[in-house]
């Protein structure tokens, strides 16, 4: 198989769509709760009514919901009492149940504070609740997040991704046409690239081969050049021809008690995004937690795929590092590969 890069057939011309894959409780519908409700008499005793039943039966999971709507408030969770004890258990508190309309009703409520703005709107139409938005919540739920230029960037490196899959298959690198770019998006510069290296060790992923390579560049090293341990030498003299204007190299592994921020490391790939052709296991997705990424784009899903497919590693609550995932980059040109 030919080697020269002049050989290479890919078009990579088309614009891409861009999808972040969010954790379920910012997707699904605000989870709700059945409470019961009572009817004022009379609307100038309202401060009192919610005065007294703040006092003598506060609901505090509830916080998030206006007491009252209309002439109707709250009084409690319905799986707490049945309504036939609700009047004894007001007297039983110190209320003045004069206050209110002998019936009670059942409503359907938000059970948490709603996290989006689409879930606040479907809520509220139930009953009035606080929402304090978030406004980089906001941006990923409505994806909305990246500008164009910013689009643009995302989009030259998942080119370079593409790029180093086929060529890794072309120079007999890789048995497998799957392709790794980790970057620094501090500097605007490629780190390490990544490709299949299965056919000497199952473990060796396209994702796994990239994070080794970040690891080479952190020997400490380096004086001032920018570090190029991270790439396969003939691969990246390939790559560079094909991005004559982009930076390839990581800057000096700083330790500890060198760093400005923490968020600029010091272990392996933390502030770095990953640029996948296609949906990394649960292996990998799991190596990409531990090595403390910033940011994953990948291309086209997988059938064993760990953000997406088969299930969503970067949103599990209890693992110590999360990071952000955003599908379907150059979906059409990855699947090709």
């Amino acid at each position: 198989m030919s080697s020269n890069p002049k050989k290479i057939k890919l078009d990579l011309s088309a614009t891409s769509k861009l999808l972040p894959l969010l954790s379920d409780d910012l997707l699904q519908d605000t989870p709700l709760i059945t409470v019961f409700v009572g009817k004022i008499k009379d609307l100038k005793t309202t401060s009192k009514v919610v005065v007294s039943l703040n006092s003598c039966l506060p609901i505090p999971e509830l916080a998030h919901l206006k007491r009252i709507k209309a002439k109707e408030v709250i009084l409690l969770p319905s799986e707490r009492i049945s309504k036939d004890e609700i009047q004894c258990l007001l007297r039983s508190k110190g209320f003045d149940t004069d206050l209110l309309c002998d019936e009670f009703r059942d409503v359907s409520v938000a059970r948490i504070p709603p996290r989006t703005r689409k879930q606040y709107l479907k809520v509220l139409e139930l009953w009035p609740c606080n929402f304090h938005p978030d406004k980089y919540i906001e941006k990923l739920s409505t994806n909305t997040l990246f500008n164009s230029s910013e689009i643009e960037k995302h989009e030259h490196y998942m080119r370079m991704a593409i790029l180093v899959a086929t060529l890794a298959r072309q120079l007999k690198l890789s048995s497998c046409t799957s392709g790794v770019v980790i970057i620094d998006p501090k500097m605007d510069s490629a780190v390490a690239f990544g490709f299949s290296n299965t056919q000497n060790n199952p473990c060796k992923h396209p994702p796994m081969v990239a994070i080794d390579n970040v690891a080479k560049t952190q020997n400490g090293n380096i004086a001032d050049q920018l570090d190029l341990s991270g790439f396969h030498p003939e691969l990246l003299n390939h790559v560079k021809m094909k991005f004559p204007e982009a930076v390839f190299g990581a800057s000096k592994f700083k330790k500890k008690n060198e760093l400005v921020e923490p968020t600029d490391g010091p272990y392996l790939c933390t502030g770095y995004y990953a640029y996948c052709t296609h949906e990394p296991c649960i292996m990998c997705a799991m190596a990409l937690v531990h090595s403390r990424i910033n940011r994953v784009f990948y291309g086209v899903g997988s059938s064993n795929g760990g953000l997406g497919t088969l299930c969503k590693i970067h949103t599990v609550k209890n693992l110590n590092h999360h990071y952000e995932v955003f599908a379907k980059l150059f979906e059409q040109e990855c699947r090709m590969l």
